[in-house]
């Protein structure tokens, strides 16, 4: 699909050189469609989001607070009208908004009407755009302004990367004119068709927060520069939707597939082969756990993600394990095609994917294969590291438990059904907390044990007594409760083996609770960055299992160091 751009009228020229953002916010005022205004804004709004690898490198950017100051402090038509615009990009009630909102009402400027009411814009539809082979949707949302002014928003959603956005862009025109550019092109193996609104939001918004765990995040020409024109259109969405649900598998389905797998013909020129199973249990560890979560469905782009990448950086193996894998990966999308349906031309063009990525393949597994932490520098542009990657590894274990010491001293006792302590907790939220330790324990009575109720009820305590007012202002329980049992879940590894969505789904949420835990993890005084999944650095709020697994990596990396020293 072709971007539409818009006709511009000319400007007169001004008598003196005049500041490049003054300029650039003219030159959109002299077009006939707002997006030009917007695009300029959400640009500016991305560079002083910070970005989640900001702590881990050091760096910090400029700063939303200043430059709103300085659009406050001037009164211009160019900055009233950038004042409007990260108004309607910002939510309602969000940062800043009511201060910028009184601002605008007092300017007097002429500016063009669709400018004052950027923010006044519906909904019109919804549609999705789909493949067989499932690499990815594109998600589109057509809104409409008070003067008839139109634009669609197309949101691509990629699944081989973990479900994230990868690129996104927003379009002057209405979802009608898309669609019938669309249908000329349609092929018999794609699908375009209606989505529920509240679906898409529910799609858009986790794609977008499960892009901001990945690190380095993905950029692209438009993503994310256009990112708050996209999360403007999705929170005017309704609320209630259902994102992706992704296919749980169980060691049980996993051993199931690859028996008959090896019982199909599709395996006869691979079964006898030792390696064959274990290696068809790796393919579908990647489908899972890292690709689209279908091990069955399988694409060009798949394979060359699980070729060149995912399969050289992950698996250390014998070079015989190593070079049996792409016999092996052709029969087994010879067969997993054949369960699913798929087209037999698809299926020749992944085939032919396998042969045109092996000799690369190849030439990675050939090399001497790079630690994580190599890895890791050379994308970071890190400065060389004494340390080996065992010594590294150990320091990040230790770090989860809050130093060598704590770590060298874990424990696997099971935590006790250990009563809520309100030592501390003023009596004036002792109603608000007791609603939300009620919810929090019946969740986990439900969906847990007691060792889980156990952890949530000391996070509970922790935050309620380090900072009190997070229970005097305004907030719903269930999402409190929500958010606690999130941070004891990402803590412990929960979402391995159960889905952020069935913790929502109990709570009756219809966004993830990550966002409030954000504010509890502030009040209880845990490590702050902007990464999500932070370690609480306490083995008092970690599961047996956890600490179980701990020791594990600890007792191995230990040995390998003393073997490597000896």
């Amino acid at each position: 699909m072709s971007r539409h751009h818009h006709k511009r009228r000319r400007h007169r020229p001004s008598p003196r050189r005049e500041p490049d953002l003054v300029d650039r916010v003219r030159r959109t005022l002299d077009a006939d469609h707002p997006l030009d205004l917007l695009i300029l804004a959400g640009q500016l709004l991305e560079v002083t989001r910070p970005q989640p690898s900001d702590a881990l490198i050091g760096r910090s950017g400029p700063e939303l607070d200043p430059f709103l100051d300085s659009l406050l402090g001037v009164d211009s038509p160019e900055t009233t009208a950038l004042l409007h615009a990260i108004l309607a990009l910002l939510p309602r009630g969000g940062h800043r908004t009511g201060e910028i909102r009184r601002e605008v009402q007092h300017r007097r400027w002429p500016l063009p009407a669709c400018v004052q009411a950027l923010d006044e814009f519906r909904i019109v539809d919804a549609m999705e755009f789909t493949h067989v082979l499932g690499d990815g949707d594109n998600v589109m949302v057509s809104v409409e302004w008070p003067d008839g002014a139109a634009m669609t928003v197309l949101v691509y959603i990629d699944h081989n990367l973990g479900t994230i956005v990868k690129d996104a862009f927003p379009v002057p025109e209405p979802m009608r004119a898309m669609t019938d550019r669309v249908w000329i092109d349609l092929e018999a193996d794609s699908h375009l068709g209606p989505i529920d609104p509240a679906d898409a939001r529910a799609r858009i918004m986790e794609a977008i927060e499960e892009g901001e765990r990945m690190l380095p995040p993905i950029t692209t020409e438009t993503w994310p520069a256009c990112r708050a024109i996209v999360e403007m259109v999705a929170r005017r969405l309704p609320d209630g939707g259902t994102g992706y649900v992704r296919p749980e598998w169980t060691e049980k389905d996993e051993a199931e597939l690859i028996s008959a797998f090896l019982a199909s013909d599709a395996a006869r020129v691979v079964r006898e082969d030792r390696d064959t199973g274990d290696l068809v249990g790796t393919l579908i560890w990647f489908a899972t756990d890292y690709g689209p979560g279908d091990p069955l469905r399988w694409s060009p782009v798949s394979v060359e993600i699980v070729m060149v990448d995912w399969f050289p950086r992950k698996v250390h193996a014998d070079r015989r394990y190593m070079g049996r894998m792409p016999d092996v990966l052709q029969a087994f999308i010879r067969y997993a095609h054949d369960v699913r349906s798929i087209p037999s031309h698809l299926t020749e063009q992944t085939l032919e994917a396998v042969t045109r990525w092996e000799p690369e393949y190849r030439r990675a597994v050939a090399r001497p294969q790079a630690s994580p932490l190599d890895l890791l520098m050379s994308a970071g542009g890190f400065d060389e590291d004494p340390r080996s990657f065992e010594e590294y590894m150990m320091e990040s274990l230790a770090a989860q438990v809050g130093g060598q010491e704590a770590l060298d001293s874990l424990d696997t006792a099971p935590l006790l059904d250990e009563p809520f302590d309100w030592t501390g907790i003023p009596d004036d939220i002792h109603e608000r907390v007791g609603e939300v330790l009620a919810l929090t324990d019946a969740c986990c009575d439900d969906l847990l044990d007691v060792e889980y109720r156990t952890i949530v009820r000391r996070l509970l305590a922790r935050v309620a007594a380090g900072d009190p007012e997070v229970f005097r202002r305004k907030g719903r329980a269930d999402t409190a409760a929500g958010a606690l049992v999130w941070m004891a879940g990402t803590a412990n590894d929960l979402f391995r083996r159960m889905t952020v969505k069935d913790l929502q789904a109990w709570f009756g949420l219809t966004s993830s609770p990550s966002s409030r835990a954000e504010t509890f993890t502030k009040a209880a005084g845990f490590p702050q960055t902007q990464y999500r999944r932070e370690p609480l650095g306490d083995p008092a709020y970690l599961h047996s299992a956890k600490r179980r697994s701990l020791i594990e990596s600890r007792d191995r990396y230990r040995s390998l160091m003393e073997a490597s020293s000896g």
